[in-house]
């Protein structure tokens, strides 16, 4: 298969919410799920080449396969922090209320490698867009193009080697089996996906239709070559694993 890299480099910290945290409990992915990369494509096509190229962006984006080969370290930084949330109690006559929250978030060393597979038709349409992409996840989790994307042939539909391939049965459908006779050490991290049945206009934030988690928008664990290096009050560092 033809593979697309892009390598980017952090110059924020990086913030992605688990699917199932809540508003007020914010733990933090590590590194990008394949929704937020798939949608950030084509957020760029949009900006780029004008909202009438979105329902093409999305058909070229949906088809590929993601990979990624995330940075060396990851140090998670935990904290609470003051928020507004909508007030409950109507009679206290004020639209917001003070609360706490916690969050997390992740500081990257080293470089995030972004792995794009699929037709030559669908690659050269993404690969003008991948300059354009200065962030995945939260507003502010900024990233930076280093260099021109590379080409890379591998012999079947995997990423050459280093790379994680971001795909997975879904959580809800995962069948009962026996424990495997071997699995990948590292650390399991679930995200999320587009779903076969999600639409242009599902994805479009000024339609009227929803996204429908379980069937637009899919969940599914990954394991990434991480181990814990250090740990104490508030943080915990990651590294590769070897």
């Amino acid at each position: 298969m033809r593979w697309l890299v892009a390598t980017y480099h952090p110059v924020g910290l990086f913030s992605l919410k688990h699917g199932d945290a809540t508003s007020t409990g914010g733990k933090t992915l590590l590194v990008p799920t394949p929704f937020a990369v798939r949608t950030a494509l084509v957020d760029a096509a949009i900006r780029v080449l004008g909202v009438e190229h979105g329902p093409t962006a999305f058909e070229h984006v949906r088809v590929l396969r993601l990979a990624l080969r995330p940075p060396t370290r990851a140090v998670v930084s935990g904290l609470f922090t003051k928020i507004l949330k909508p007030e409950r109690d109507a009679a206290r006559g004020r639209p917001m209320q003070s609360s706490i929250a916690f969050r997390e978030y992740v500081y990257l060393q080293g470089e995030l490698d972004l792995a794009f597979g699929g037709p030559a038709e669908a690659l050269n349409f993404i690969e003008p867009l991948l300059t354009h992409l200065t962030y995945f996840g939260k507003r502010g989790s900024f990233f930076q193009l280093v260099r021109q994307p590379v080409v890379v042939e591998t012999e079947g539909d995997d990423p050459q080697e280093g790379f994680v391939l971001l795909t997975g049965q879904p959580v809800a459908d995962a069948p009962v089996a026996p424990p495997p006779s071997h699995f990948a050490l590292g650390l399991i991290q679930r995200v999320d996906d587009w779903g076969e049945t999600l639409t242009f206009e599902r994805l479009d934030a000024f339609s009227d239709a929803s996204i429908r988690m379980g069937r637009d928008r899919v969940r599914f664990d990954v394991v990434l070559p991480y181990h814990v290096a250090l740990a104490g009050r508030g943080f915990t560092a990651y590294d590769l694993s070897r």
